[in-house]
This record gives C-alpha cells, sequence and structure tokens, in this order.
C-alpha cells in the first residue's frame, strides 16, 4: 500500500513520486456519468409530461367539441321538436366557431368528422343507422319521422373528432309541452254580423265532434248566421275570458318569443316588425309556428295563397286595442288551416274558408263568401295546437354517457 502524498525512496540512489491525478478523473466522469443520467430522466420525464399534455388537451378538446352538439340538438329539439317538419339547424356554423385552426388539425382530423350530430327516437337503438334516423344536424335535414312512439323523448347523439381524439356523448332528452288549453270550438264572437251571412261547418277531415255547440256568439239578427253539419249555438252568454285567458295569450307570446314568431311594431322593442309578420304569413312558410302580431293599430292581412295545412297548423294572434277592427282578407285558394285569435273586432272578407276555429273578443263581422263554408270546425287542429308546442327540453337523468370511438369513419343517418 502507497499513501497518497508524495515520498522519498529512502534506499539510495533512488527516488518515488506518487500523486492522486488518477483518481479526479475517474471521479469526473463518474459524476459526468450520473448528470447525464439525470438529464435524460429529466428529458424523458418532460418528453412524457409533453406528450400527456397534449394527450389531455385533445381529449378535453374532443369532449367539450362533443358537448357543444349535444347543446345544439338539445337547442334544436326546443325550438322545434321533430315531427313531419324538418328540423334544421345550422350546423356548418356550429363546426366553423370551432374550426378555425384552433380545435382541429387538418392533418389528422376531417371536416366531415369534426363534429356529428344526429337526433333519434329511443326505439331500442342507440346507433346511426338509415333504419333510425330522426333528424341529421349535420346535413341540415329531416331524414325520418321524429317521434314515432309519442312518448316525448329522444336521443342525442353527439360525436367529435380532435386531432385524431374521438369522443362520443349520448343523453335522452325528454320535452314538456305548453298546455295552450284553446277552446274546442268552431266559433267566438261577443257579437256575430254578416252580409249575407256567415256559414259554420264541420272540416270533412276533422274527427265527428263530441258536441255540437260549437259557435259561441251574440247576433242582433238570426239571419247573419248559418249553422250547418248539425252545429248549434252555445247556450250561454260569450264570456272572452272563460274561454281565452291572460294566461293563454301569455304563453302564446312565450312561444312565438322563444322561436322567433313575435313581432311588434313599438320601435323600443327588438322584435320584427308587423309587416315582417305579415309577409311571414302569406309568403313565407308559417306551418307549425304561433305568429303573435302585437300592434297599437289596426293589422290588415290579405292574400291569395294557403296558409299551413290540416297536418301543420298555424295559430295566429292579433294582439291589438279593443276598439281597432283588424281585417283578414283571403281571397282565391288562400284557405287557412290553424286559429285565428283576434283580441279586438275582426273584420273577414274574401272567398276563402277558415279549417280549425275563429275566437274574435269583439265583433266579428263576415264580408265575403266562398263555395265552401266560411269557417269549418277541426277538433282534431285545435287538440294538436293546444299540445304541440314546447316549453322545455332537458335530459333524463342518469342517461349521460361517455363514450371513446374506434378510429374509423363514422358513419352519419342521412348524411
Amino acid at each position: 500500500m502507497h499513501s497518497c502524498d508524495s515520498q522519498t525512496d529512502t534506499r539510495p540512489g533512488r527516488v518515488r513520486l506518487t500523486t492522486s491525478d488518477g483518481s479526479a478523473v475517474i471521479i469526473a466522469m463518474m459524476f459526468i456519468l450520473v448528470m447525464l443520467g439525470l438529464g435524460v430522466a429529466l428529458f424523458t420525464l418532460i418528453k412524457f409530461s409533453i406528450n400527456g399534455t397534449e394527450l389531455e388537451r385533445k381529449e378535453v378538446k374532443a369532449f367539450n367539441v362533443a358537448e357543444a352538439g349535444i347543446d345544439a340538438g338539445m337547442l334544436a329539439l326546443k325550438l322545434e321538436w321533430p315531427d313531419q317538419i324538418a328540423t334544421t339547424v345550422d350546423a356548418v356554423a356550429l363546426r366553423n366557431h370551432f374550426d378555425a385552426n384552433v380545435f382541429r388539425d387538418p392533418s389528422r382530423s376531417s371536416p366531415s368528422e369534426f363534429i356529428q350530430v344526429a337526433l333519434y327516437d329511443n326505439n331500442g337503438t342507440t346507433d346511426y343507422s338509415d333504419a333510425n334516423p330522426a333528424v341529421d344536424l349535420d346535413s341540415e335535414s329531416a331524414s325520418g319521422p321524429g317521434d314515432p312512439r309519442g312518448d316525448d323523448m329522444m336521443w342525442v347523439d353527439s360525436r367529435a373528432n380532435v386531432d385524431d381524439d374521438r369522443h362520443r356523448i349520448l343523453v335522452l332528452a325528454k320535452r314538456e309541452r305548453w298546455n295552450l288549453n284553446l277552446p274546442n270550438k268552431a266559433l267566438f264572437a261577443s257579437t256575430l254580423m254578416a252580409n249575407p251571412n256567415v256559414r259554420v261547418a264541420v272540416d270533412s277531415a276533422s274527427t265527428p265532434p263530441s258536441q255540437t255547440d260549437l259557435a259561441v256568439y251574440s247576433a242582433p239578427d238570426p239571419r247573419d248566421v248559418e249553422l250547418l253539419d248539425g252545429v248549434t249555438q252555445y247556450a250561454g252568454a260569450p264570456d272572452w275570458s272563460q274561454w281565452i285567458t291572460s294566461g293563454t295569450t301569455g304563453k302564446l307570446q312565450s312561444v312565438a318569443k322563444a322561436s322567433g314568431t313575435y313581432f311588434d311594431d313599438d320601435p323600443g322593442t327588438p322584435y320584427p316588425s308587423i309587416a315582417e309578420g305579415v309577409d311571414l304569413l302569406v309568403n313565407g312558410d308559417p306551418s307549425g309556428k304561433i305568429i303573435y302580431l302585437k300592434s297599437s293599430t289596426a293589422i290588415e292581412i290579405a292574400g291569395n295563397t294557403q296558409i299551413a295545412t290540416r297536418e301543420h297548423p298555424v295559430v295566429l294572434v292579433m294582439d291589438t286595442p279593443s276598439t281597432v277592427t283588424n281585417a283578414l282578407d283571403f281571397r282565391g285558394t288562400a284557405d287557412f288551416y290553424g286559429v285565428v285569435i283576434s283580441l279586438s273586432n275582426l273584420q273577414a272578407r274574401g272567398t276563402s274558408s277558415f279549417y280549425g276555429s275563429v275566437l274574435c273578443a269583439g265583433q266579428f263581422d263576415n264580408r265575403g263568401r266562398g263555395v265552401s263554408p266560411e269557417i269549418n270546425y277541426n277538433g282534431d287542429i285545435i287538440a294538436m295546437l293546444s299540445r304541440k308546442f314546447t316549453m322545455s327540453v332537458s335530459i333524463v337523468p342518469n342517461t349521460w354517457q361517455e363514450y371513446t370511438v374506434p378510429n374509423t369513419t363514422l358513419a352519419v343517418a342521412g348524411g
């Protein structure tokens, strides 16, 4: 054994020196190796952390996009619960809202897969299929009947693909309906006048009524009315508040506002004008809607094309002061299918007919006569409109389901 210090050999003619330089090199190399190992470990840790963060970021994005699809589907159901009318939603705008090179990497997910939303009936399946479609938000069209079971429940199915991270959310939606309690009458008028008269009959396409007292009015001259098909006058005195309550008009107003079909000429309100409402009624497609017109002056509506259908009738509300007289001037083939409600006087002109009912808080004055009776009672239309409109749509408790989706192209019903 030699010490680490330099020593002088005591034997004659020899001198030996010892040093620790070799040990220092070895220690330095070991230190470098340890630091290198720590560096590699730290690099690996950071790399895995970055990959994990990116994966988590993609998962969160995919979840958010899929959840947005659920929200869009729920809104579409609330605005127009699907029946034979196409339920539409601006799916392109929904996609573009997320797709501005922020939520989607074009190299790893296609626009068609980015977000897909379908609504279909709860008939036992939870799958996109041509055999069970209802509404395809992606193509913005209806591909079948909406709620054939009639239980007011539908699946909302949303799938998203964000940078090859595919996420699916499935919920069961249930709606609550407004109960409008529209009176089951063909005609209501506080007073009735006509020239030559007004004819009240039963629509041949209607389920036969269980009652015959379908006309409620006070007529100064019995020649002003002609009751056909066994229709008789209601025995009680006309009382508008008994048939159309403030609650009923409030519900009608709420539905119209929520649906974008409330019109008001008051410049202090944000709603479209009466002229726009009239244009929608006579030139647009009011089928299945409530057209609510609120004005401080009389409203006049004229047209010569059919308004709505028996399958998809309309509710027309003219909310005007009691002192004014609103006018409906429908000629030619401009038959009206639905319920007319005037909160003031009403004058009907032209040659067309009303199928459903006409309800007038003040005086009803008929000035026209066509081939068919002027008012044709249809209880099916009245009952349909009383329960047609959606008050709210909510998720059925304990039906929220989340899935990861295989890396395959998703087929969308009707798409």
